[in-house]
């Protein structure tokens, strides 16, 4: 049984994470982080930290995770290429897994992004959207984003992103490679934002014992080699 303190813990996915931390063998919730419980309540008592709290939250949290040596799993959103040098550097001495996007899925779709953008190269218009619910602050979002790093990496160009914010939607992610000829879609739908709570808990479980470095959930799901 692995020891967990869940930052955000009274967020939408903290909550989510919790509920199935606490009901599952291989876990024991031994804090839950938020504005009236700080993380240097529990922080000794863990084993990972699971941070999906707010970005500057999340700043805190880290310095936390480096000071007493701590694993942490980030799935915050929105984060600044300030806060990215933070955890690159935060790497150097304490295992990170950081994605914008939890879930096994998504993670597989972004390897189709790379091996389609690799096979058509600036041959084909690509064109990326997203759907989420209305309350989601950041946009585009952070997997959308990564999608068009992913094919601007490959093929030099940055994609267009169309973003959208409706009612209750989990999330729809879509990529279209396009010429005259064809048109060859990717589509990611979420279905229950379980998704991302089993995706996060599935990273943590993994970084317990790695060495210090930066981390993708492709490494966590084994996509890339070590």
């Amino acid at each position: 049984m692995i020891s967990l303190v869940v930052c955000g813990a009274t967020g939408r996915m903290g909550t989510l994470i919790c509920q199935l931390a606490e009901h599952s063998k291989d876990w024991k919730v031994v804090g839950k982080v938020s504005k009236q419980s700080p993380l240097e309540t529990s922080i000794q008592h863990g084993e990972v930290i699971i941070d999906f709290s707010l970005p500057e939250a999340t700043n805190h949290h880290l310095q936390l995770a480096l000071q007493h040596k701590k694993p942490i799993v980030i799935g915050a959103t929105g984060l600044s290429s300030d806060q990215m040098g933070s955890l690159k550097e935060a790497g150097q001495t304490i295992p990170i897994v950081y994605s914008p996007n939890m879930s096994v899925g998504v993670n597989l779709m972004f390897q189709m992004i790379a091996l389609a953008a690799k096979a058509v190269g600036k041959d084909y218009q690509v064109e990326i959207s997203e759907t989420h619910h209305i309350r989601k602050k950041d946009q585009p979002s952070g997997t959308a984003k990564m999608m068009g790093m992913i094919v601007q990496e490959t093929t030099g160009v940055k994609p267009p992103i169309q973003s959208l914010r409706e009612g209750d939607v989990v999330g729809d992610h879509t990529i279209v490679f396009g010429s005259p000829s064809e048109h060859l879609a990717i589509l990611h739908r979420a279905i229950d934002r379980k998704v991302f709570a089993e995706g996060a808990l599935k990273a943590a479980k993994w970084i317990v014992g790695k060495k210090p470095g930066l981390y993708s959930m492709a490494d966590v799901l084994s996509l890339v080699s070590s």
